[in-house]
């Protein structure tokens, strides 16, 4: 485990990185990215499990998040984006990492930025875990008063989305790897109707994987659940590597 960081935009960006003990030449690699206030630390017992399998993991706080510069309550979406697209040219560039062999897991705002990094570089597969989902002109005003403690934000998620409809919906759409999604059954931000929306948006459903997390709310802390979604990720990973 090698902790560092990348910089984007003027801001330092906190990474850690893991290798396989037995790295070969080229190395399949996952990208992390946390959601809205979360940081690279809670994606550590995942990174380590995958990097088991042969992985290599890097993992990044967005601006305003965790150990990385920036102000949280001044970020747009569109702002922790870039940061997203930085961080994946940093570990596609690593040596070791086979490029044509890159995976990306997000959780919550995580996986909403995922969602539409999938338009934008190359991925094999991804995996969205409660991905939250915003109207397509939110993306460049501050994250912060969007997310789901804001009014109007879980009555608009209740509602059914066509793939057109949203940034993240409409490239879910066009990505043609493997997509696990995870719903948490007790979800208090993300209701399912947007989950359901992101598995209707997949376009070829002999690629995706959807399974719901029994008794787990939107946040993973516990223990349980945290051992929960590492089973899910490395079963997932081991079939797929």
């Amino acid at each position: 485990m090698e902790n560092s960081h990348i910089e984007n935009d003027g801001f330092k960006l906190a990474t850690t990185l893991f290798v396989p003990k037995d790295a070969k030449e080229k190395n399949p690699a996952i990208l992390f990215i946390p959601g809205w206030t979360g940081q690279r630390v809670r994606n550590i017992q995942y990174a380590e499990s995958l990097v088991k399998l042969g992985y290599i993991c890097f993992l990044v706080d967005l601006r305003g998040h965790g150990e990385s510069e920036g102000d949280i309550n001044q970020v747009t979406h569109e702002q922790l984006f870039s940061d997203v697209l930085k961080a994946y040219d940093h570990l596609a560039k690593l040596d070791g990492v086979d490029p044509d062999n890159i995976s990306a897991i997000g959780s919550s705002m995580g996986g909403y930025l995922v969602a539409i990094l999938a338009s934008k570089r190359k991925l094999k597969n991804i995996v969205l875990r409660v991905p939250a989902n915003y109207p397509r002109d939110t993306f460049t005003k501050l994250a912060r008063l969007v997310g789901s403690d804001n009014p109007g934000v879980l009555e608009w998620r209740m509602e059914k989305r066509e793939p057109k409809d949203t940034l993240a919906l409409e490239s879910i759409h066009n990505f043609d790897g493997n997509i696990l999604i995870l719903e948490s059954e007790f979800d208090e931000s993300v209701p399912q109707p947007t989950l359901h929306n992101f598995r209707d948006a997949v376009k070829d459903p002999s690629k995706l994987t959807y399974h719901v997390l029994k008794g787990a709310p939107h946040s993973i802390k516990e223990g349980k659940f945290r051992d929960m979604v590492d089973h899910e990720y490395t079963d997932w990973f081991s079939k797929l590597f």
